[in-house]
C-alpha cells in the first residue's frame, strides 16, 4: 500500500507522435489515412470503417470527485497517480454548505447537493435546497495573469485537451484552483447568488449553483440527456437542465425518496429512504412508487451488465438485488451488520463499505450471484461511506472517520470464496484535516455505464517540404457518411512552424470549413474535435483535406524600349504571363518605316517581380510587379519634322496594399523625358502628360493608362496615318488563374 502527498498535477492534452505525412494536398479518408495521425477518444471500428466517431467508454475521466463534507467543498483526484488536482467550495459565502453526494455527467462535469441548505430564497414560504456544478478542464499551462508561465500560477492559459470551465471575464485564462487547499473566493457579496448563480465565484470552473425544490438536498443523479435530477429531505424532486444549470419541468413528490439516488438504463430515477423509503419514478409517464424497506434503505448501485439495483440496509448485513420493475430478486450477507455505500463493476463484483455505525471498518466483497468473497481491511481508515469504480475498474472508498479516500485493487489481496481475490488497498490519499469525506453516490460516473466520450480529437503533422511553406485551406465531411447531428460539433484547429518540434510552441487557431486561411511554416498539425451531445450521439468525421494556401492569380509584366510599326527593339519578358526577372540591352538603333526615321542610342528594358516566385508564400505589401524601359536619346525624322529626345524613362507597378479586405492590387505609372525639341525649338516636359499636333499626327507624352487590373505607361507615342512609334512603354498587370478569372496574386484562394 501506498499513501501519497498530495501534489497538485495538471492533466495533459494529447500531443500528436506520428510521422509526419509529406504533401501540399493530402486527402484523410480511409482507415491507413487516419492512422497516419493520432486518435484521442475516436475510433474507425467496424462496421463504421473509413471514418472517425467518438469511442464508447464505462468512464470517460479518469477523476474521483470527493465531497469534503467538514469542509463544505469538494476534492477532484486524479484516479491512476492519487494527485489532488483542485478543491472548490459547493456553495457561495453565507450559504448553507455540507455537501455529500457527487455525480458525474456525460460531459465530465461533477455535480454535487448541499445537506445543510433548506430556506426559503424566492419568499414563497416553501424551503429549498441547492446543488453546484463543477466544470473540468484538461491540458493547458499554468501561468500568472499575465499570462507568464508559472506552474504555481493561479490560471491556466490554453491550448486544452478538453474545457467545459468558463472564461468569465474573457481574459483568455481559467482561474482554477490548483490543489488541495487552494479554495478561490465565492464572496457572494450583497448576496447576489443567494437564489443561485456563480457572478461572485473567482473560481471559473464554478459553472452552476441552483436553488432546488428539495431541501437538504442529497439525491444528484444524470439521466441520458444529461440532466440533473434531485432530490431532498422533503421528499421533492427536480429536474435540472444540463446545458444551462436552470429547473426543467414540475416538481414531482410521491412522499418518499429523497437521500440518496441514481438514474438507470431504462431512465428511471431510484431515490432512498426518506418519507416512505424508496421511490421508483419514470419520467416519461410520470409514474412512481414509493417501496419499503425490504427493498432496502440507504445506498444505492446499479449492475452495468444487467441493469439490476443493489439496494444497501443500514443495519441488518443484507444488500437486496431488484430488478428493474423494482421487484427483489435476492437478499445477500456482505460481512458487516452495518452498510452504507455500494458499487458494482463490470467484472460481476459487489462493493459495500462497512461503514460509520459499528465496530468494523471494512469493505465488504460479494459477486453479484451472492457468492460472499471476503472483506477488504482499510489500513489507516475509518468510517467508510461511499464507494465507487473508476475508469481502471478500481474502487474507491471515502473514510469519513480519518479524512481520506482509498484505492482498492480488486485483483490484489488473498483468496476468498469463490476463488476470487478479496482486494487490497493500493493507494491512500489524504484530504486534510476536517475533511469528513461522504459520496455514497456516483463520484466518478461509473453508473453512466456504457457511454459515448463526450470529445474526442484526432490529429496528424503535414510536411510541406519547404521552409516558409504556406497553408490555407483544410475542409472536411465533403463525403455524405460525415455527419454532425443537432447538439454535436467538429471544430478544427491547425497551427504551423518551420520545424516539427516548433509546432508545441505555436498555438492552435480555429480554422472554417473551406475557408481560406493563412498559417506558414514546412509543418503543419491539423487538430480535429469531436463532441457528442448531451444524449451521447456521436459525429462522424467522415473525410478531411489539408491544402496549402494559392494565390488566386499571378503577376504578368513587360517593358519595351522601342516599337515602330511592329519592330520591336529590347523587349523584356516577351511572354507577358506570368512575370519574371528579365532585362534586354541594345547599343544603339537606325530604322526606317514608311515616313518616319529613327535612331537611338543605349535602350534598355527591364521587368523585376518580388519575390521571384509566389509559390508557397503569403502576398505581402512587398508583393510587386515593376516593368522599366528607358532611352538614352532619340531621334525622330519625317518629311517637314525633326524630333530629338533626350533621356526618356517609364515604369509601371503592379503591387499588393493593405485594402479594407485584406491585401489587394494597386496600379501607378509614370515616366519622364529629359529634353524635347521639335524642329530646334525646345519644349520642355518632364513627367506631366502633354499632346502636342504636329502636321504629320500627334506626339502624345507621359501618358498612363489604368484598369481595373493593368497599368500601361507609354513615355512617347506618335501616331500618323501611316506609321505609329511608342518609346518606352512598361505595363504590369494582375491575371486570373484557370478557374479562377477574376483572382489576383494578392488574394489566397
Amino acid at each position: 500500500m501506498t499513501t501519497l502527498a498530495i501534489v497538485p498535477i495538471t492533466v495533459s492534452a494529447p500531443v500528436a507522435a506520428a510521422a509526419p505525412v509529406p504533401g501540399t494536398d493530402v486527402l484523410y479518408t480511409l482507415d491507413a489515412d487516419f492512422d497516419q495521425g493520432v486518435l484521442q477518444d475516436v475510433n474507425h471500428d467496424a462496421p463504421n470503417n473509413n471514418q472517425l466517431q467518438l469511442d464508447k467508454s464505462s468512464v470517460f475521466f479518469p477523476f474521483v470527485n470527493i465531497a469534503n463534507s467538514g469542509r463544505g467543498t469538494m476534492v477532484r483526484i486524479d484516479v491512476d497517480s492519487g494527485a489532488i488536482l483542485g478543491e472548490w467550495w459547493s456553495a457561495p459565502d453565507g450559504r448553507f454548505r455540507n455537501p455529500s453526494r457527487t455525480t458525474v455527467d456525460r460531459l465530465g462535469n461533477t455535480w454535487l447537493s448541499n445537506r445543510d441548505e433548506f430556506q426559503d430564497y424566492n419568499g414563497d414560504g416553501d424551503p429549498d435546497g441547492s446543488v453546484t456544478r463543477i466544470g473540468v478542464v484538461v491540458g493547458g499551462t499554468r501561468v500568472n495573469g499575465d499570462a507568464t508561465p508559472n506552474p504555481a500560477g493561479d490560471f491556466l492559459l490554453g491550448p486544452f485537451g478538453y474545457n467545459t470551465c468558463v472564461d468569465r471575464n474573457n481574459d483568455g485564462l481559467i482561474a482554477t484552483s490548483r490543489g488541495l487547499g487552494d479554495i478561490r473566493p465565492w464572496t457572494n457579496a450583497g448576496g447576489v447568488d443567494n437564489d443561485g448563480g456563480v457572478d461572485t465565484a473567482t473560481d471559473e470552473c464554478l459553472i452552476n449553483y441552483t436553488r432546488v425544490p428539495g431541501t437538504n438536498t442529497r439525491t444528484v443523479a444524470v439521466d441520458a440527456n444529461n440532466d440533473i435530477w434531485t432530490g431532498g429531505a422533503d421528499s421533492d424532486h427536480q429536474r435540472v437542465s444540463g446545458m444551462t444549470g436552470q429547473l426543467v419541468g414540475p416538481e414531482v413528490n410521491f412522499g418518499c425518496g429523497g437521500y440518496g439516488g441514481l438514474i438507470d438504463q431504462a431512465g428511471t430515477l431510484w431515490s432512498a429512504r426518506y418519507g416512505n423509503n424508496l421511490l421508483r419514478y419514470e419520467p416519461g409517464p410520470n409514474t412512481g412508487a414509493c417501496l419499503d424497506t425490504t427493498h432496502g434503505d440507504y445506498g444505492l448501485g446499479l449492475d452495468p451488465n444487467t441493469n439490476h439495483v443493489w439496494h444497501t440496509l443500514l443495519g441488518g448485513d443484507q444488500v437486496v438485488e431488484l430488478d428493474p420493475a423494482g421487484n427483489v430478486l435476492n437478499s445477500y450477507p456482505h460481512g458487516n451488520t452495518f452498510a452504507q455505500g455500494v458499487a458494482v463493476d463490470s467484472a460481476g463484483n459487489v462493493w459495500v463499505a462497512h461503514s460509520i455505525l459499528g465496530p468494523q471498518t471494512t469493505v465488504g466483497h460479494i459477486r453479484t450471484d451472492g457468492t460472499f468473497v471476503g472483506t477488504v481491511p482499510l489500513p489507516g481508515g475509518a468510517g467508510p461511506t461511499g464507494v465507487a469504480v473508476d475508469s481502471n475498474g478500481k474502487i474507491w472508498v471515502a473514510n469519513l472517520n480519518t479524512n481520506n479516500a482509498m484505492r482498492i485493487d480488486p485483483d490484489a489481496g488473498p483468496i476468498g470464496g469463490g476463488g476470487f481475490p478479496v482486494g487490497a488497498v493500493d493507494l491512500t490519499v489524504d484530504l486534510g484535516a476536517g475533511a469528513a469525506p461522504y459520496n455514497y453516490s456516483d463520484m466518478t460516473g461509473s453508473v453512466l455505464g456504457e457511454i459515448t466520450a463526450p470529445v474526442g480529437t484526432w490529429s496528424v503533422v503535414q510536411d510541406g517540404g519547404v521552409t516558409g511553406q504556406t497553408w490555407g485551406r483544410i475542409t472536411w465531411n465533403t463525403e455524405p457518411q460525415g455527419s454532425v447531428p443537432p447538439g454535436t460539433s467538429i471544430t478544427v484547429e491547425a497551427r504551423a512552424a518551420d520545424t516539427e518540434a516548433g509546432l508545441a510552441g505555436e498555438a492552435f487557431v480555429p480554422v472554417g470549413n473551406g475557408a481560406v486561411f493563412s498559417l506558414t511554416g514546412r509543418y503543419i498539425e491539423a487538430r480535429a474535435t469531436l463532441r457528442a451531445a448531451p444524449n451521447g450521439t456521436s459525429p462522424v468525421l467522415a473525410d478531411l483535406r489539408i491544402k496549402t494556401a494559392e494565390r488566386t492569380g499571378v503577376f504578368s509584366c513587360q517593358a519595351t524600349a522601342l516599337n515602330l510599326a511592329g519592330i520591336i527593339v529590347a523587349r523584356a519578358n516577351p511572354p507577358d504571363v506570368p512575370c519574371a526577372d528579365d532585362f534586354r540591352e541594345v547599343v544603339n538603333i537606325s530604322l526606317g518605316s514608311g515616313i518616319l526615321g529613327v535612331q537611338a542610342n543605349a535602350l534598355t528594358a527591364r521587368t523585376d517581380q518580388t519575390p521571384d516566385s509566389l509559390t508557397g508564400l503569403p502576398p505581402t505589401t512587398l508583393d510587386n510587379a515593376t516593368s522599366t524601359a528607358r532611352v538614352e536619346s532619340t531621334r525622330v525624322t519625317a518629311t517637314l519634322v525633326n524630333i530629338q529626345l533626350g533621356l526618356i524613362q517609364s515604369t509601371a507597378t503592379a503591387r499588393c496594399v493593405a485594402g479594407p479586405n485584406g491585401l489587394q492590387p494597386q496600379f501607378t505609372g509614370s515616366s519622364s523625358i529629359a529634353s524635347l525639341r521639335i524642329n530646334g525649338v525646345s519644349i520642355t516636359v518632364g513627367s506631366a502628360p502633354l499632346t502636342i499636333p504636329l502636321l504629320i499626327g500627334s506626339l502624345r507624352l507621359n501618358s498612363t493608362t489604368t484598369t481595373a487590373t493593368s497599368v500601361t505607361q507609354q513615355a512617347v507615342v506618335l501616331d500618323t496615318l501611316l506609321t505609329d512609334l511608342v518609346i518606352g512603354e512598361a505595363k504590369a498587370n494582375v491575371e486570373g488563374k484557370p478557374g479562377n478569372p477574376t483572382g489576383n496574386p494578392c488574394k489566397l484562394g
